[in-house]
């Protein structure tokens, strides 16, 4: 599986590996269509909804039924997708690696460890732009994104 383009791929110690291979020991990680995706968060849950509710309107006023299928205001909603390395950096990734690098207790090899993982895990060359990062929350009137999705 070395370099394969499956879409579901295991990873162990920076190497792709065999996803049943060490269950609970390896990252998973899976291509997405995020924009299929949140399309289904913001425009067809609503839609469903919406529907579910037009219909138990319909019932309601043919029956005495008490069930009841209502519009939320408060709906889940989809934000981003924002590259990996752009969400983390603005998480605070860089400050945070900096900070560690410049505490008194750490060593020169650690720190270089610290810029090593930083770049792999940001830079455009390595995960930052590949991987990709999509919130899924409930969103409510006045409220702006989650932090790094603005």
């Amino acid at each position: 599986n070395e370099g394969s383009r499956d879409t579901l791929r295991a990873f162990r110690k920076h190497r792709q590996v065999d996803i049943l291979s060490s269950p609970g020991t390896v990252d998973i990680t899976a291509d997405v269509d995020f924009g299929a995706l949140r399309n289904a968060v913001n425009h067809d849950m609503q839609m469903t909804i919406d529907r579910a509710a037009s219909q138990t309107d319909e019932a309601q006023r043919n029956s005495n039924n008490d069930f009841a299928v209502t519009k939320s205001e408060n709906m889940p909603e989809a934000f981003g997708p924002v590259t990996q390395g752009q969400f983390l950096a603005s998480m605070g990734a860089v400050e945070r690696t900096i900070k560690l690098i410049e505490d008194d207790n750490t060593t020169d090899e650690e720190a270089e460890e610290l810029c090593m993982a930083l770049e792999r895990l940001v830079s455009e060359e390595e995960m930052g732009e590949r991987f990709k990062v999509l919130a899924i929350g409930e969103k409510k009137s006045g409220i702006f994104a989650p932090p790094g999705f603005s």
